[in-house]
């Protein structure tokens, strides 16, 4: 019979000195319904909301940094092979993320990553129109596997992408914190009248399993 695995990683912070220390990992197999902790180290630090809809190929990703041995702030892909349960970094090109945000996602069966200026000062007006790129990853997995694949906008009233279905849609969450959709093929936008808490707004995309859940 199949069993499931699940992955927890654990950041703890000691807020007495304000200090990071280092993270935990922990696997969940299902069928025993117990976790248990491994003596892996977490290579890099996971940033911010690509937490959902980047699993592919027995791994799960996340977009990630390190400092290295100095304070140059290298960005990367994280994975986590869910099989032989190690880490693997895969380097993202520096000029993609220059001046920009990036938001990790999956397009086409291929690891893709969605750009977007930067707030200038932090602050963006509302009204400020924003555009974005979406660029996905061939195999070979070297700086010239990475090719634009659409450029949507300008829109005005968006602060960030959540999420991409299929090739031609794209999931965003408005400046009042609105669930909105783009079609890559016409850019036409669609509100969905769904709301979230202040850019914690998450779309996971279902889809249908063999598996009973009774």
């Amino acid at each position: 019979m199949n069993d499931y695995k699940v992955v927890r990683i654990v950041r703890l912070v000691y807020r007495k000195i304000v200090r990071e220390l280092p993270s935990v990992v922990q696997i969940c197999m299902l069928r025993s319904g117990s976790w248990r902790d491994t003596e892996l180290v977490l290579p890099a630090r996971i940033l911010g909301h690509s937490w959902l809809n980047t699993y592919i190929n027995g791994t799960f990703n996340w977009l990630a940094c390190d400092f290295g041995s100095g304070m140059i702030i290298e960005i990367m892909i994280l994975s986590f092979h869910m099989s032989d349960e190690v880490f693997e970094m895969i380097k993202i090109p520096d000029f993609l993320l220059e001046g920009h945000n990036g938001f990790l996602t999956l397009w086409n069966g291929s690891f893709a990553l969605i750009r977007s200026p930067f707030k200038l000062g932090g602050i963006r007006v509302p009204s400020t129109p924003m555009y974005f790129e979406i660029w996905s990853m061939n195999q070979s997995r070297l700086e010239e596997a990475w090719v634009k694949q659409v450029v949507i906008g300008p829109i005005a009233g968006v602060e960030r992408p959540v999420a991409i279905l299929g090739i031609d849609k794209l999931f965003l969450e408005s400046s009042e914190g609105e669930l909105i959709s783009c079609d890559l093929r016409t850019q036409e936008i669609r509100n969905h009248q769904i709301y979230g808490d202040g850019r914690r707004m998450q779309v996971g995309i279902y889809n249908e399993s063999l598996t009973s859940v009774e």
